[in-house]
């Protein structure tokens, strides 16, 4: 048995340091990748995008409210009502929250401002004890609502 035959199968070249080393800098960036993704600028998003379909459904739906009401088919309550209806829809399709029973202070807790502001907006027209006679100012909050989560 000579020197030759104790040689393994694999012997030790530079090409095993060079793949050595290419697996741990893939492992490092792999680790360090939010890190670098936040120091090029890239923002992550922390809601899921809404579908343009959902959205131009319930704009659709807020204008119909709103041409019913310049029509005078629907008095200023009933409005708030049905617009209090689509707020909660949207939340439903949009992010899956449950509200059809959802108050606005329940939406406060949940974290969902922007939801608990337009329904609270709304209950002032909807419950008044005066009727009252301008809605436009919530009708453009579900508008902004709905356009703003996209």
């Amino acid at each position: 048995m000579g020197p030759a035959e104790l040689v393994g199968p694999l012997q030790i070249s530079v090409w095993w340091y060079v793949a050595a080393g290419v697996v741990l800098l893939a492992a490092l960036l792999n680790l360090f990748a939010p890190l670098l993704r936040l120091a090029a600028g890239s923002v992550v998003k922390s809601r899921p995008r809404i579908p343009i379909p959902v959205r131009s459904t319930y704009m659709t739906r807020v204008a119909e409210v709103e041409s019913k009401l310049a029509a005078g088919d629907a008095d200023v309550r009933d409005s708030a009502r049905e617009l209090a209806k689509i707020v909660r829809e949207f939340a439903r399709d949009a992010w899956g929250v449950k509200a059809e029973h959802l108050t606005y202070r329940d939406a406060a807790v949940a974290g969902l401002d922007d939801l608990a502001e337009s329904l609270s907006s709304l209950y002032e027209a909807e419950f008044a004890e005066d009727d009252a006679t301008d809605l436009h100012p919530q009708i453009a909050g579900v508008r902004k609502l709905v356009a703003r989560w996209s």
